[in-house]
């Protein structure tokens, strides 16, 4: 019985946010698929990240080496920036 009880209320948790009333991000498609100014830096790749101003830039950025950890929270105005083993940029990503 216990153990049943505890199961229902786990799922219980397990609703969507939407279903829960709590604010959803928009998906990627929903904020257009430059929201974060992927078009802008898209030369850079290839480039050692210093190429990149990233002081100049006004909007979240998060630069990821090899194997980085990041966390999942979903910023479609955040610029990601993905690095190789000797700091070039692999590639840009919104999120």
């Amino acid at each position: 019985m216990r153990r049943t009880l505890v199961a229902l209320l786990f799922l219980a948790g397990c609703g969507s946010a939407a279903e829960t009333g709590q604010d959803v991000p928009p998906r990627l498609e929903e904020a257009g698929p430059d929201s974060c100014g992927l078009a802008e830096n898209a030369a850079l790749v290839g480039q050692p990240v210093g190429a990149f101003d990233q002081a100049a830039w006004e909007a979240p950025v998060r630069i990821i080496p090899p194997g980085g950890i990041v966390t999942m929270e979903y910023n479609p105005k955040r610029l990601n920036i993905d690095l190789d083993n000797g700091g070039r940029i692999v590639r840009f990503w919104c999120g």
